[in-house]
């Protein structure tokens, strides 16, 4: 279709990007017209969420190319070697379709909100269907947030350059301009309030949306949003609530190798060998695999970085060694491994960054030293002492620098560097370029209802 949206089709799955109607423009209201059509429909939403160009790969993977922790392999993949040397055009198709995967999401996920209250049938209980109601809430909350940070003016809460807020069930001839950062914000935070009161509290599933979730992704959003204070607060609810605790040096890489059982993992998407995620054959492929196999690799300076913390446990994540020559100097990680199975998580909030987002937002003065510390001692490395920073802003930069080496290729390194305002001190880029940019295509089908952002070719 001409718009941004993409319409729920039967299989809860598809989409009709062109631009004529589609034939499958009324299928959820055909599906969610029971307690079991509502329960496929909801599975169908964390399906988007597994999409390649989402949260099956690409979403977190491209964000940490774009930075300084990823390099790209492959063998003449123009897309991605523009995301790779930081030059990113409005044209560039792995955009376009992490664009598309996301509203993709939204679009799913106003189908149930829009939906589910309606369903007559008396097996299906009120606090049921508010259950299915705001995980579809808290899910779209995530995906705006994404599109926010990725393609958006996130940093600048004046700025009118958020991006289009989609909260309704949309036709091929609806249009839907962007809104400012802050009406982006309110949106966002609005729907994980709502989420918040509607889902089961004592839910703890980690494979879904469940109460503790949603406030772990309200802290990461707040702390974006400048608002140290309430994420602060956010952070202390999921750490305050004990269903989870953090792993120690001993056994911390449970968390890769053991999936979807770690006590650190607040919200992961499961993959299956039925239903593979793409993240080992995008990171690793086989032992000894030659660059061009390989799409995303660690950066040499990676090597540096934890060359500088010899007692981190982490860098045993990133082999800079067991190479094909090909890879040499880059690294791999190995956070994805699992040749034969390739159902590698997509690891979307753990209790790591909830730690690390209490410390950020504390600052020194405010005791997020403590919080620092825990993360580092459970990682095998020495604590901090108060002397050891000059002020706030040495202290943020070791928090970063934690964030680096707890979460690189996890898809946090690019976001951090645009909120921080240290985007052109350390990738050598303009400020501008610290967010991709809108795809042309989204421009063009929206006759410049939807605007490029400044810097861009418009």
């Amino acid at each position: 279709m001409k718009k941004i949206i993409i319409l729920l089709t039967l299989s809860l799955g598809g989409c009709n990007i062109l631009d004529q109607q589609s034939t499958n423009d009324v299928a959820d209201a055909l599906v969610i017209t029971s307690e079991e059509g509502a329960n496929a429909a909801l599975i169908g939403l964390y399906n988007t969420l597994q999409s390649r160009d989402y949260y099956g790969g690409n979403y977190q993977l491209i964000a940490d190319l774009y930075s300084d922790i990823g390099v790209d392999g492959g063998f003449d993949n123009v897309a991605l070697d523009e995301i790779s040397s930081l030059y990113v055009t409005p044209s560039n198709i792995i955009i376009e379709n992490t664009w598309l995967s996301i509203y993709n999401t939204i679009a799913t996920a106003n189908a149930i909100i829009a939906r589910v209250d309606d369903v007559s049938d008396p097996d299906f209980t009120t606090e049921e269907k508010a259950h299915i109601r705001g995980q579809a809430l808290a899910i779209r909350a995530l995906a705006h947030f994404d599109l926010l940070r990725m393609f958006g003016e996130h940093s600048d809460l004046n700025s009118n350059f958020g991006i289009p807020v989609v909260t309704t069930v949309q036709t091929a001839n609806d249009v839907v301009a962007r809104s400012s950062v802050q009406d982006t914000y309110d949106a966002i935070l609005n729907d994980l309030d709502e989420a918040s009161a509607a889902i089961l509290a004592d839910d703890r599933t980690k494979s879904f949306i469940n109460t503790m979730s949603v406030e772990a992704l309200r802290a990461r959003v707040l702390l974006h949003a400048g608002r140290s204070e309430d994420a602060a607060a956010a952070a202390s609810l999921v750490i305050d609530d004990g269903s989870y605790s953090l792993l120690n040096q001993a056994n911390f890489k449970a968390i890769y190798t053991s999936p979807y059982l770690s006590d650190e993992s607040i919200f992961e998407l499961t993959f299956n060998v039925q239903n593979r995620s793409a993240f080992n054959a995008a990171t690793f492929s086989r032992t000894n695999a030659l660059r061009t196999e390989v799409l995303f690799l660690a950066e040499s300076s990676m090597a540096e970085f934890f060359n500088s913390r010899p007692d981190d446990a982490r860098a045993s994540l990133i082999d800079f060694v067991n190479n094909d020559e090909s890879i040499i100097p880059d690294g791999r990680t190995l956070k994805y491994r699992g040749e034969e199975t390739r159902d590698n998580p997509a690891f979307i909030i753990r209790l790591a960054e909830v730690y690390l987002i209490r410390a950020e937002a504390l600052g020194l003065a405010g005791g997020g030293l403590e919080d620092l510390n825990l993360i580092r001692i459970n990682r095998g490395m020495s604590p901090f002492v108060e002397s050891d920073f000059a002020d706030e802003s040495a202290f943020l930069n070791s928090v970063l620098d934690e964030r680096k080496a707890e979460l690189n290729f996890e898809g946090t390194r690019m976001f951090d560097l645009a909120r921080t305002g240290k985007v052109t001190e350390t990738l050598g880029i303009e400020s501008y370029q610290a967010i991709f940019p809108v795809p042309l295509r989204e421009i063009i089908a929206t006759d410049g209802v939807i605007v490029q952002n400044p810097g861009y070719p418009q």
